[in-house]
Parts: structure tokens; sequence; C-alpha cells
């Protein structure tokens, strides 16, 4: 087997990886740091790394414990965390994703066929380039396709909670974000309110009742008026509301026959219909107060 180790390559692939792995682990820890941060945190630890390799007393960081308190002290230079709770998240998930495009790497090194050859040679001059630059790629190209679905699902999925609503015997699940904001209540019974928009929960409405909204959705205070008009099983009335960006408005709201939050049936809490969808890609809102 012949070992050919090239200290410029060594030093530009682990750069490179290491400044892949910290922008993934920031944008997966919804840390706004900058480039100039990340590329502090990559030089000194693929600097490190190159010198361990070259000095034999230092090589207690190439691998091991002496690899993982590298990474450690390239966390604090690149993301400052203020306690050991987040130093920890960021090591966790430096290291999930490090494993995770180091798999991609050798699978695309395997792909290629260079390690199927007569005899075995490890190269580092061979291994780089096409593999490093494919690499950064997919995984640049992932996050930016996945961004939102990972800011939905990974970062803030603290912030959202799972919803059942049972009524007529139709069962709708939603999915909601956890609004501190949201501290509306129902003057009149003093239930707490929750929001949900129209089209996550139409199924509980006529066909007729769903293709006037589908028309005149923009017109909230048409709407409204026609579904009081037609809709008869629900006990729809409207309360006062207040949000950013309009003062005084009305809410058309309902207390459906079963509201279960995270698998707990609540009592007393009334369904509001905002005439529209969110953009976050939840169906509503719910305030912290429901779920205590």
């Amino acid at each position: 087997m012949e070992v050919t180790i090239y200290g410029d390559v060594v030093f530009l692939v682990n750069f490179c990886m290491d400044f892949l792995i910290l922008w993934i682990t920031a944008i997966l820890q919804k840390n706004n740091i900058s480039y100039k941060r990340i590329f502090l945190g990559s030089l000194f630890l693929s600097s490190i790394y190159c010198i361990a390799l070259i000095f034999s007393g230092l090589s207690f960081f190439c691998h091991g414990i002496g690899g993982m308190i590298l990474f450690v002290l390239g966390i604090e230079i690149t993301f400052f965390p203020k306690t050991i709770k987040k130093l920890v998240q960021y090591f966790l998930i430096g290291n999930i994703v490090a494993f995770a495009i180091g798999g991609v790497a050798m699978a695309l090194f395997f792909a290629t066929g260079n390690l199927l050859s007569s005899y075995i040679t490890l190269n580092v001059r061979q291994f780089p380039v096409k593999i490093l630059i494919a690499t950064v790629c997919f995984f640049y190209i992932l996050i930016k396709i996945g961004k939102n679905w990972i800011t939905t699902n990974i970062i803030n999925r603290k912030n959202y909670c799972s919803v059942v609503v049972k009524q007529k015997g139709i069962q709708i699940p939603l999915h909601m974000l956890i609004d501190t904001g949201n501290s509306l209540k129902d003057p009149f019974s003093g239930d707490y309110v929750a929001v949900a928009a129209f089209p996550a929960i139409k199924n509980l409405f006529s066909k007729e009742i769903q293709f006037y909204f589908f028309k005149e959705y923009q017109n909230q205070q048409k709407f409204y008026e026609y579904v009081l008009e037609k809709e008869k099983t629900l006990a729809l009335h409207f309360i006062p509301f207040s949000s950013l960006g309009k003062e005084n408005g009305l809410l058309l709201v309902f207390q459906p026959e079963i509201l279960e939050i995270e698998g707990s049936i609540k009592k007393n809490i009334s369904l509001g219909i905002y005439c529209g969808s969110f953009s976050g890609g939840y169906d509503g809102l719910v305030s912290p107060e429901i779920l205590t």
C-alpha cells in the first residue's frame, strides 16, 4: 500500500470540510454568525490538524478524544457558546453533520471506482478535488432546498404542537405554531382561543362554503357573513381581536366538540377561523397558556 500525503491538499480538504460542517451546524442551530467567524474556526481546525500530522507530539489531536477536544475548541472559536448546554448542542449536531458529510464523500469516492483497482493505492492528491467539490456542492444545494423544511421540522420543532379537531364525526389533524404573542380570549365565555386557517379545517364545512371561500377569501367580512348565514350546525359567533397591523377586528369562532393538543383533550377552548393561510407552513396558532 502506497501512502502519499501532500500538506497543501490535506489542509485544503480539511479546511473546506470544516467550513462546510460549521456552516451547516450554524444553520441547524439558527445562528446567523458571519462567514468570517466560520472561516476563522475552519482555519484553526485545519491548521492544528496539519501541524499535528507533522509533529508526532501533537498527534493526539488527530483522532479519538484529542480530535473531540480539537473540535470543541473550534466550536468555541466559531460560535462562542455561552453555556455548557449550548456547547454540547453544537458538538453533537456538528458530529452528526460530520458523519453525514463523511458518508456522502465516501459514497462518491466508491462510486468513482477509485478503490476498485487490482491493488489499493491511497493517494491524497487523487481523492480531493473532484470528491471535495461534489460533496460541497451536494450539501450546499441540499441545505438551500431544504432550509425551510429544516427550520420547521428540526430547528423550530419545539415551537410547534400537534392538534386534532373532532367535529361532526370528522377528525382533522393540525400543525400549530405555539405563539407567545397570542393570548386571545373569548370575552363572552372566558375561553382561550386557538386560531386555525380555514383551508386546514375546510372539511368541517359544506362544499358550497368551501367554494365560496376560494372565491371571496380576500373579502374576510363578506366571507364571514356568508358562513354565518349558511352554516347551521356550528355555534358560530364573533369576538373582537387586535393584531399587528390591525388594531381592531372581528374573528369568527366556535367551540369544537373535542380539541386534542399533544394527545391531551382540552376543554373550554374555542377555535377561531382565520380567513386565509399562514405562510410558515403551519395550520394555526395556539397560545402557551392552552398547553399548560
